[in-house]
């Protein structure tokens, strides 16, 4: 992120690909209740993870610009692709602080103890390499396996949170990386991800005899937008009002909100980004 940009008075903008931006969305609220916050789902374009990364970087660049244009005074990027593929690209292009989730999470690892970190993620980000290159960036000597959970962005989107069958596929994915290194640190390294978290330390205790530490880019994505100056120089004593954008027909994604906010929205607008 840049902190070198004027600031304005406007929202916070947070944006991905699809739905699973809102669990960063949730922890933003939840650190800044009074803060107002613009939603840009790009669910006509979902999902960036299998878009080539030219693609993406325009996608992410268009929707960053179309939140600015709103007013936002800052923006995060809700989605692991986006961060992995186009930060760059965003900052080049809007003049406001930009946060993404794979940095601040990465920066927590460096300052901590961690020795084995696995990061879980979709495909697209694993192959970005983009959290073992970031870590390294830290200076720290940590040891970084990836594992591609691809089942369990469509399980978090049909609510298939506890039981059998998540608890199996999460086995399966961690199964042999576990049995294999003594990780200490679990990346949920996808937005989605964040829904399973209860299924996912569960099977991570009894495949380690352990529990590992389970970081959510979200929490760590707020904390770094709270250290931003304009944050810090706007106190707000009222309750924040929260906009809901998104490319694509709205109803699907009203009515899987509720999993990722925990509480239905009423209304969200539909908006044409070219």
């Amino acid at each position: 992120m840049t902190t070198s940009a004027p600031f304005s008075s406007g929202p916070i903008g947070i944006f991905d690909s699809g739905v699973g931006g809102l669990t960063v969305l949730r922890a933003i609220r939840e650190a800044f209740p009074g803060e107002d916050l613009i939603y840009l789902g790009d669910t006509a374009r979902v999902p960036y993870g299998n878009k080539g990364t030219e693609t993406v970087r325009r996608y992410s660049v268009n929707v960053a610009r179309f939140l600015v244009e709103r007013g936002c005074r800052a923006l995060v990027i809700a989605c692991n692709t986006a961060s992995a593929q186009a930060l760059d690209a965003v900052e080049a292009a809007v003049e406001v602080p930009v946060v993404d989730v794979i940095r601040p999470v990465s920066r927590y690892i460096g300052e901590g103890n961690a020795r084995t970190v696995l990061v879980l993620g979709t495909r697209g980000t694993v192959a970005s390499g983009a959290y073992p290159r970031e870590i390294a960036r830290t200076g720290r000597q940590v040891t970084v396996l990836q594992q591609p959970c691809p089942l369990l962005v469509p399980l978090a989107e049909e609510g298939w949170l506890q039981g059998e069958v998540p608890t199996e596929v999460v086995r399966t994915y961690l199964g042999s990386v576990l049995a294999s290194s003594s990780v200490d640190t679990i990346v949920l390294g996808c937005t989605h991800y964040p829904l399973l978290r209860e299924v996912i330390a569960q099977v991570a205790t009894e495949l380690c005899g352990y529990t590992p530490a389970v970081l959510d880019g979200g929490f760590h994505a707020a904390r770094a937008l709270g250290a931003l100056a304009t944050m810090q120089q706007r106190p707000v004593n009222r309750p924040g009002a929260t906009q809901f954008c998104v490319t694509d027909d709205p109803a699907g994604f009203l009515g899987v909100a509720r999993l990722f906010l925990g509480h239905d929205i009423s209304a969200a607008e539909h908006v044409d980004i070219t």
